[in-house]
């Protein structure tokens, strides 16, 4: 085999825009969203402005031939709040920094019109990837709309914030490798195993030698046959949980 020397006769398939209309979550008070800015999927299923306020997938971004939609105040799912958007295969996203180099990192979410790439952010929400540089600044991004599958398959990581704070994951963190650099004993909760995809994993690793991270099921849900696992306690202690549809089970561990 080798490189062709002549037109490859093969066939290619256009991707072309996807376009859709569903709810907006709840509303307090009238709000305006604008073309172009992303959207993503609350963990409740409605769509809201893509940001770092809370947790959720990338779903498109707003459409940009029917102006800025207001939106009244009003309650998900009600008829008041449907909200048109598209679904394009790359987006210019501004993305400080971003240079050549940077092609093939994740993008993660700062707000609607905005990505970083570093792993500082509260939630970890992706954007996708970076395919390239077309500017200053400006990086054009391959959009991640297999939500949490993309997380594995792009290698999506959480940080945890490092206070004594009990932390609570969401069912659309699945899939992401959580970084552990906890300063004190902390407790992290497990998505609901009802509520999050049957054979998702997560991904844990410490990065502090100071204090335990516990890991804790939802309502008291199990972890292999306890409530608990609260063995990762030493710096690059890891583990990875499977969701089996009634409990967390641990794959892998890696517990000094």
């Amino acid at each position: 085999m080798a490189n062709a020397t002549d037109i490859v006769k093969k066939g290619v398939v256009r991707w072309t825009d996807e376009f859709g209309e569903e709810s907006a979550a709840t509303l307090a008070s009238e709000t305006r969203f604008y073309p172009n800015a992303a959207l993503g999927r609350t963990t409740g299923g409605y769509l809201a402005k893509f940001d770092d306020a809370q947790s959720m997938i990338f779903v498109g971004v707003v459409r940009n031939d029917q102006g800025a939609p207001l939106l009244p105040a009003g309650t998900a799912g009600d008829g008041t709040l449907e909200l048109p958007y598209q679904q394009p295969r790359y987006l210019e996203l501004a993305i400080s920094g971003v240079a050549v180099t940077d092609i093939g990192k994740v993008v993660y979410a700062s707000d609607d019109q905005t990505g970083v790439l570093t792993l500082g952010t509260t939630y970890g929400n992706v954007y996708g990837v970076v395919r390239r540089v077309v500017a200053s600044g400006i990086a054009l991004v391959e959009l991640n709309y297999d939500g949490v599958a993309g997380h594995a398959r792009l290698g999506a990581v959480k940080t945890l914030h490092a206070s004594t704070t009990p932390q609570t994951l969401s069912k659309w963190d699945i899939g992401k490798t959580i970084i552990v650099p906890n300063t004190g004993a902390i407790s992290i909760v497990l998505p609901a195993v009802a509520s999050a995809v049957s054979g998702g994993r997560l991904q844990f690793v410490k990065t502090v030698d100071t204090n335990a991270a516990t890991l804790d099921g939802a309502d008291s849900e199990e972890i292999d046959a306890a409530t608990t696992l609260a063995t990762i306690d030493a710096i690059y202690d890891t583990a990875e949980l499977v969701n089996v549809g009634t409990r967390w089970v641990v794959l892998n561990r890696d517990i000094a």
